[in-house]
């Protein structure tokens, strides 16, 4: 040992009795600080924060700032416009409240409150802080705005129609009173003038979110696909790390018949956001425009390097339509995959060997995918139809049924339950899970393509017919739902059916076609009592 080495360790135990007795004294140190310096310190803190981004770390140091102080309606303020920047609109109610509380005639305040308000439909708190802004101010337009929309929504149409042509004619170019003003006329089917009031604005520089919106709604009804195609457009270019932008363009482009250009949207989707349910809604949106897998496989195939989340999504849809073949070809010309979307590929590939008959081959594949998932539903889909080749119903019956037991809204699942039960001579039952898909999600193209098909093959047009017309009056602007309505209507000889059915066919395909009228027990129903100036001939 050198003369230096217990001097040194001295040296170190006063450092670390030092530090210790800091730190024992820190919170003592603190204590000394006032609630004021205590609040300043921790509002400086989160503002520094808050302005890098971090909206969670800053959030605890509002919390620390308002448990001193929370008699600052400025510091209340400053914690709420954090809480909007997460999203926690009730929180930052809350905070806002606290300001107003402290600060009766804040403008701030009193305007955050009353949008928040409208927002969660809390429609008495909205017209509440509206009339208090009014008091303030009579002319605001945002409380004006709040009060006219809280009578729309309360069914006082004429009070909302006469409150949004006052706000107008004080300020003409106000959008949020233009969209309001637009549903009004859409209320009185005047759709010309309702999508005219929106269209410059959105023409000229993309308009917000909620015109946007409104604008949608309006084409989807006039079944007008140039329309939708324009604004699925514009959303992707302003949003490209948006996964449900790029599949509501590549949607609409395959609804115009643009398939590669779709296929590069889907792929752009996937790249954003793979998985099952991103593939899911991919199938959907392709059901939905009634796309032939064959055309949109050959699409994919000018695509240098998909998205192997993409492929399985078109082998997906492929099976959904039937098209085993097409489904195969996808996957033996695009095999790279990698992790969650490896193990779902060898699930579809598992149940493409089921329904080839190769039983051995699709037990095998669905065994090796099950260890990995035990919940793959392709998998498990494989595993019935080769148990139930082998005889083994009971065992065939426990797979299917947990198909759709652990995927409520899967349709294709549902279709092998049916063949099940259909092999084991359970014909209601089978003819039952084709209901029960469409119940389990009555806005899914694919469960009701299957039920469709059963009421045809049992005559059952008429029945048929009342599902699609269901299913168009809440997707006016589905190529499915019209394609296969029109097909039904020619069937049972609904001519005047059938012909409507062709126009707007042919609009969602960009014809310039008048669009026909919507016959009486097909209206959405919204109007009621209230509305009585709906039908006033101008």
């Amino acid at each position: 040992m050198t003369r230096n080495a217990r001097p040194a360790r001295d040296r170190q135990r006063l450092r670390a009795g030092t530090a210790a007795v800091l730190l024992m004294i820190a919170p003592v140190l603190a204590g000394c600080k006032s609630a004021a310096e205590r609040a300043a310190e921790a509002s400086a803190k989160a503002q520094q924060l808050a302005s890098a981004g971090l909206y969670g770390a800053a959030q605890a140091e509002f919390d620390i700032a308002v448990q001193a102080r929370d008699d600052l309606p400025d510091l209340w303020i400053l914690r709420a416009r954090n809480q909007i920047a997460m999203q926690d609109y009730a929180g930052a109610f809350a905070s806002y409240r606290n300001a107003l509380d402290q600060d009766r005639t804040n403008r701030e305040a009193l305007d955050a409150l009353s949008q928040l308000a409208l927002a969660s439909n809390r429609i008495d708190d909205a017209r509440d802080y509206a009339e208090q802004i009014l008091a303030l101010a009579p002319e605001d337009p945002m409380a004006q705005l709040v009060l006219a929309t809280v009578a729309f929504r309360t069914g006082r149409y004429d009070t909302a129609a006469q409150s949004v042509a006052k706000l107008l004619a004080q300020t003409p170019d106000n959008e949020r009173a233009l969209v309001l003003s637009s549903r009004l006329e859409q209320r009185r089917d005047r759709f010309a003038q309702a999508i005219a009031l929106l269209e410059p604005i959105f023409k000229a520089g993309g308009g917000s979110d909620e015109l946007r919106q409104q604008l949608t709604q309006l084409y989807a009804q006039q079944a007008d696909g140039p329309g939708l195609l324009s604004i699925a457009r514009r959303d992707a270019a302003d949003r490209a790390q948006d996964a449900v932008a790029q599949r509501s363009f590549g949607k609409q482009l395959a609804l115009s018949g643009d398939l590669n250009e779709a296929a590069v949207a889907f792929d752009a989707a996937h790249k954003i956001a793979p998985g099952d349910a991103s593939r899911a809604k991919t199938v959907q949106a392709l059901a939905d425009v009634d796309v032939d897998p064959a055309a949109i496989a050959a699409a994919v195939d000018t695509l240098s390097a998909p998205q192997p989340d993409f492929v399985v999504a078109l082998a997906e849809y492929a099976i959904a339509r039937g098209s085993y073949p097409v489904a195969a070809s996808l996957l033996s010309a695009h095999p790279s995959a990698d992790g969650a979307t490896a193990i779902d590929r060898d699930g579809v590939l598992a149940f493409l060997a089921a329904v080839g008959g190769q039983g051995d081959d699709a037990r095998r594949r669905a065994d090796a995918v099950l260890a990995e998932d035990s919940g793959e539903p392709y998998a498990l889909m494989a595993r019935s139809l080769a148990e139930m080749a082998a005889g083994n119903g009971d065992a065939a019956l426990r797979d299917a049924r947990g198909v759709v037991g652990d995927n409520q809204g899967f349709a294709p699942g549902y279709a092998v339950l049916a063949r099940i039960l259909t092999a084991r001579g359970d014909k209601l039952l089978a003819e039952k899970a084709y209901f029960d898909a469409v119940n389990a999600d009555d806005d899914d193209p694919i469960a009701l393509r299957q039920l469709v098909t059963l009421l045809l093959a049992r005559d059952r047009g008429i029945d048929a017919q009342n599902y699609l017309r269901s299913y168009t009056m809440h997707h006016p602007d589905s190529l499915f739902g019209w394609s296969l309505r029109r097909a039904v209507c020619q069937r049972i000889g609904d001519s005047a059916c059938a012909k409507r059915a062709t126009t707007l066919i042919a609009r969602l395909h960009g014809a310039k076609l008048a669009v026909p009228p919507v016959p009486d027990d097909e209206r959405s129903g919204e109007r009621d009592y209230r509305d009585d100036y709906a039908s006033d001939g101008s």
